[in-house]
């Protein structure tokens, strides 16, 4: 199977790391109106528990409400009115409205493939987008929704995909299959919740959309997957959680999970590469090794563990800078990211990572055509 015509959308609104920093500590000053908490009391302990500026520079998103001052007209954030935010259904309908413009975008003139796989787990409804945008197709087009996976999320769609495209006795002869990732994360922010959990994950979280499709035949630019592995880490359960709250979804995040993490990637790397009769020493000095960059610690812990030179994680940590943590759409965007970069010759392997609760660590292994 390869993978081809990748395609992403920038979102409209941007921000610094800093002026995120501002317009946070602007509304939770405003949401905990009974505290004595300052903005640049606030400020402060962004900046002591965050990712710095160095480490994300800029955040893109879909909703202009991420911005300093004027909290009474903030479609999704109006915390004079609401400390914690809209409700939940006004955010998703927030979600449904902006992703079906997104769907049509990219089926403008992108040509429609056999399926469709819809990966977000920042929106749910049903109609999806992507069953509305499959209706204007002249042939069928089947739609699948691969939601709630959190930042490991492309993972469980390649699988889906390949699937789709080998059970020909079964399923029929599919030539085709589009995943397209929609993550609103932005929508997801609760400025009454203070503690340093919270802080640090909404230090962490951007937007992303982006398309990509699965294909039987080798294209001129892309990549052949060659592997798919996933476990889960035993007695880590509670360590992250994605859950649907009145007021957004919710995540929660241990501070360990780096560290839970690495005491884990290195058996797991190389038991799944030995299984399957890879050259585990050729991998580990020439592969190109794509870490889902959940945060700067996470990197840190692949490199250390796997014993890898900093250029073999070096695009990790620049998407992280360029766009902060998208979830499950920042994959993608960093196979994107290698495959237009030409210092990166043909040939060579690529090793992804993704976590996400459970925890679940995901792994695949490619190589750019």
């Amino acid at each position: 199977m390869y993978l081809e015509n990748f395609y992403s959308i920038k979102p409209p609104y941007s921000s610094t790391q800093e002026e995120c920093f501002l317009w946070l500590s602007e509304a939770h000053h405003i949401a905990q109106k009974d505290r004595h908490d300052t903005t640049e009391g606030y400020l402060k302990l962004f900046h002591r528990v965050g990712c710095t500026q160095g480490q994300i520079g800029r955040r893109y998103f879909f909703t202009s409400d991420l911005s300093e001052g004027d909290w009474d007209h903030k479609q999704i954030y109006p915390v004079h009115a609401s400390a914690r935010g809209a409700t939940m259904q006004q955010r998703h309908e927030f979600f449904h409205k902006t992703v079906k413009k997104l769907f049509d975008d990219i089926y403008e003139e992108r040509p429609f493939p056999n399926d469709i796989i819809h990966v977000s787990c920042t929106g749910y409804i049903s109609p999806s987008a992507a069953q509305l945008t499959a209706l204007k197709s002249k042939k069928p087009v089947t739609v699948t929704h691969s939601y709630h996976m959190g930042c490991y999320g492309a993972f469980p769609a390649l699988r889906m995909a390949s699937g789709f495209l080998a059970n020909q006795e079964i399923l029929g002869n599919k030539k085709s299959v589009d995943l397209v990732h929609t993550e609103l994360c932005s929508l997801h922010l609760n400025p009454q919740d203070s503690s340093l959990e919270q802080l640090v994950i909404q230090s962490l979280f951007a937007d992303g959309c982006i398309a990509y499709s699965m294909t039987h035949e080798a294209p001129k630019q892309g990549f052949k997957l060659l592997s798919l592995y996933e476990e889960l880490i035993p007695e880590t359960s509670d360590a992250m959680e994605w859950m649907v709250s009145d007021w957004g979804m919710k995540m929660t995040l241990s501070k360990d999970v780096p560290s839970m993490v690495g005491s884990k990637v290195r058996d797991f790397t190389f038991r799944w590469l030995k299984d399957r009769n890879y050259n585990i020493d050729h991998i580990q000095k020439n592969a190109i090794f794509a870490v889902h960059p959940g945060g700067p610690k996470i990197i840190d812990q692949v490199k250390e563990k796997l014993e890898l030179r900093e250029d073999q994680v070096a695009a990790s940590r620049e998407l992280l800078r360029e766009r902060g943590n998208m979830s499950s759409a920042t994959l993608p965007h960093l196979w994107q990211k290698i495959l237009n970069d030409d210092k990166v010759p043909s040939g060579t392997p690529i090793i992804s990572f993704a976590f996400g609760p459970g925890l679940t660590i995901c792994a695949g292994y490619m190589e750019k055509l």
